[in-house]
């Protein structure tokens, strides 16, 4: 029994890599203008759809199995765009037109970089692959997914997905990279929130899309997060000023113009007494460098929120340091 069971796998192992073989892929500029231009018309009624929940244009856009299963298709991926994260606006992130030699297979396909794989099932000889980039305020960057299949001589739009594709312009490949240069350079606090950040924006396509180095993300994520944790206990009594205050907490912060580093402090200082508070975080400001030698303290802002209270929701008065 267990020799027919091994045998079954393997023969079922066969298929699913005969399966992925027998396409032929064109990417962005090999593909046929006329086209690109179609399924561009079609990408921008179809966000449009999504943008206000337009029924009758994805029953007018979809295949014959997408419109059967309409709601369950879709509702995972309108959130954004019903709740106004997410716009119509949008650039090819990378497209791609396949055809098959079998139908019900898998297609893989592998991005020029080799930075990821892209794996999907294609119920059609010919399917095109439309990966668009959207993004919040120019920070956050969102994938839009979208499989169309040629159904009777015509595109019909069989999968769309929305998901987290990274930030400022940089994917989780990217950011790992720039994890790797600060730990590098000594500053492991910096690694671990750059980590961090690969770690979130893994999934731009659900589990169709793999980059090639995730298990050295999820590896070393785990590795810098373990030593940070080892090196810095919270609270941190800041000893060297006279109030002794205590850090209770630092994280990364996101605004239009980047991710900065913010302390977060607990002092006896009363936040109304400004003049005070204001002389005692000077004082911080010096300590912390000889505390936090793993930071990068070369941000152009690093922020600090001074409170009464550890307690969730507690007041606080933040300073901002500026670099020259």
């Amino acid at each position: 029994m267990n020799k027919l069971i091994t045998l079954c796998k393997a023969l079922v192992m066969v298929l699913l890599l005969q399966s992925c073989n027998g396409t032929e892929t064109f990417t962005d500029n090999e593909i046929d203008p006329k086209l690109q231009e179609l399924i561009s018309r079609k990408n921008d009624s179809l966000l449009a759809a999504m943008s206000n929940s337009d029924l009758q244009s994805f029953k007018a856009l979809g295949s014959p199995d997408f419109v059967k299963f309409l709601r369950s298709r879709i509702e995972s991926s309108v959130w954004a765009f019903r709740k106004g994260v997410l716009n119509t606006e949008y650039k090819i992130y990378k497209q791609y037109y396949n055809k098959h030699s079998n139908t019900n297979s898998y297609a893989k396909l592998e991005s020029e970089d080799g930075d990821y794989t892209f794996t999907f099932k294609n119920n059609t000889k010919e399917t095109y692959v439309a990966l668009l980039k959207t993004s919040y305020m120019g920070i956050g960057d969102y994938l839009v997914t979208v499989i169309y299949e040629l159904h009777d001589n015509q595109w019909k739009v069989d999968h769309v997905n929305v998901g987290v594709l990274g930030q400022f312009g940089k994917n989780a490949s990217e950011y790992f990279e720039l994890a790797k240069q600060k730990e590098k350079e000594g500053y492991l606090i910096d690694a671990l929130f750059y980590s961090d950040i690969a770690m979130s924006c893994l999934e731009p396509a659900g589990k169709m899309m793999v980059y090639e180095n995730i298990d050295k993300m999820q590896y070393y994520q785990k590795e810098w997060q373990n030593r940070v944790s080892s090196q810095y206990k919270f609270p941190q009594v800041v000893s060297g000023v006279r109030s002794n205050p205590q850090i209770v907490d630092l994280k990364p912060v996101v605004n239009t113009e980047g991710m900065f580093p913010m302390f977060s402090y607990v002092t006896p200082v009363p936040l109304a007494d400004k003049k005070i508070l204001t002389m005692e975080f000077e004082d911080i400001k010096r300590e912390v460098r000889n505390l936090y030698p793993a930071l990068d303290f070369n941000a152009k802002y690093i922020y600090y929120r001074a409170y009464n209270s550890p307690s969730p929701g507690a007041d606080y008065h933040e300073f901002k340091e500026t670099q020259n």
